[in-house]
């Protein structure tokens, strides 16, 4: 396993475990406070004989957390945020649990045992959390030798210093002058090491050396993959087409039979999202209707897989005569938006309407946003690499909307393709299920514009 996968998921499974025996213990704790002694063993007994509920309760708490990125240390920039997420699972959970509670006639369980359970339960899973964060305030005991030169470098190590949870730290950087120089003080120094970091390598006999390490148990990754692995992104100015070669990740992308399996979950989840929200898409409809005329809905040619052109659909939220000039971006406040549309905009309600083109095959639920014709080929002439992003279907959410928020400019467009490509480079059914579930929390903590 390496340094990346160990990191990624300790937390996921020391924090997963402790939410699971938080919702155990808050309702043992509820149980012993709210009924006499003599009564608690009978009330126990009820509660296990009912282990639907148990793993109801288990699953909804697992979900929301993953929503709200309670299982990321990397993602809480400090204390603040922290407790701002957990505040959302304060009020999302209980409502979770309630409606299972009210809606399957077996878990007819008391109010007053539920607020008692989660009051307890929450309370513990904050103060774990607050206990992890200030421990990984502290840099892990895995040092790296990082090898060579170039703006990777830089870049990686600024990463570095935003990241306490990152799996490695670079103990010692070695340039390429002084691996040409000091060769054999070099070569003790990485014989030594239990994991190389390669930014760039010009020495022939020292690349040879490398190498040979890497068959003797020192793990030895490329710069750029460091960097993919640690952001979720990857970072197009500092790799080549070969990088798109080597990793061989790219390979059976076309081709990959999770692409039927992703059409078949697009059906039936946009089937159901498309009848739980047509009320929604019904009133916004008669709000853009009434604040600004017709037409109500907003259609745009979009660039699909392979470069297809197809017709996106969209509630409109700007006047009709938006852009005079020719494409333009949306900024913050913008005059050009109707009464009432920023709200829609801001819970992403008049992108509905795309579920439509998610039946009809033309998006997916999770993948890279489309693009417009005219404006993608400026884009591709400024990033390197933009066309490779045509290789899926186009989504309505995906990895880079969860990430980062919307584009206004060029070197948002450069970020948002380094996490679409990290989607490619990951395409598979855990990243879509991941993608759905983290959809929510970007609404709350990113919202659109």
């Amino acid at each position: 396993m390496s340094p990346f996968q160990a990191n990624r998921w300790l937390p996921v499974w020391v924090l997963a475990l402790l939410d699971a025996l938080s919702i155990l213990c808050g309702g043992l704790t509820a149980a012993w406070i709210r009924f006499l002694p003599e009564f608690l063993s009978q009330e126990l007994a009820v509660l296990i004989s009912h282990p639907g509920f148990i793993a109801y309760a288990i699953g909804a708490q697992l979900a929301l957390a993953t929503t709200f990125d309670l299982y990321r240390p990397q993602v809480w920039r400090g204390r603040d945020e922290l407790l701002v997420r957990m505040a959302a699972l304060v009020v999302a959970l209980p409502v979770a649990l309630t409606m299972g509670v009210y809606l399957v006639p077996g878990w007819q369980f008391g109010r007053g045992l539920l607020v008692l359970t989660l009051t307890t339960a929450l309370t513990l899973q904050t103060i774990g959390r607050l206990g992890w964060l200030a421990w990984g305030s502290s840099p892990p005991e895995r040092q790296a030798v990082l090898v060579g030169d170039g703006p990777i470098v830089t870049s990686l190590l600024v990463e570095l210093q935003h990241r306490p949870w990152a799996p490695f730290r670079i103990g010692r950087h070695i340039s390429a002058l002084e691996l040409e120089e000091e060769p054999e003080k070099v070569q003790t120094l990485l014989s030594k090491a239990d994991l190389l970091i390669i930014a760039t390598l010009s020495n022939s006999e020292a690349t040879e050396k490398i190498a040979a390490l890497n068959f003797r148990g020192t793990a030895v990754i490329d710069a750029a993959g460091a960097y993919t692995e640690l952001t979720g992104r990857v970072p197009v100015q500092q790799v080549d087409s070969r990088w798109f070669i080597a990793t061989g990740d790219f390979s059976n992308l076309a081709s990959s039979p999770f692409h039927h399996l992703q059409r078949a979950m697009d059906v039936v989840v946009a089937v159901g999202l498309l009848v739980m929200s047509s009320p929604i898409i019904l009133l916004a409809s008669l709000i853009v209707r009434m604040t600004g005329g017709r037409p109500v809905f907003f259609r745009q040619t979009r660039l699909g897989r392979f470069r297809a052109e197809f017709t996106l659909l969209k509630l409109r939220t700007m006047a009709v005569t938006a852009e005079p000039n020719g494409p333009e971006f949306a900024d913050h406040q913008d005059q050009r938006i109707l009464p009432f549309a920023a709200f829609l905009r801001r819970w992403r309600i008049d992108e509905l309407p795309q579920l439509v083109n998610v039946l009809k095959g033309e998006m997916s639920l999770v993948g890279p946003r489309p693009e417009r014709p005219e404006i993608t080929e400026d884009l591709e002439d400024q990033i390197p690499f933009f066309g490779y992003r045509y290789s899926v279907r186009p989504g309505l959410t995906g990895w880079a909307q969860v990430n980062h928020p919307y584009c206004s400019d060029l070197d948002d467009h450069r970020i948002k393709l380094e996490y679409d490509l990290y989607s490619l480079r990951h395409h598979g059914p855990m990243l879509y299920l991941l993608v759905l579930v983290r959809t929510m929390g970007a609404l709350v903590f990113s919202p659109g514009r």
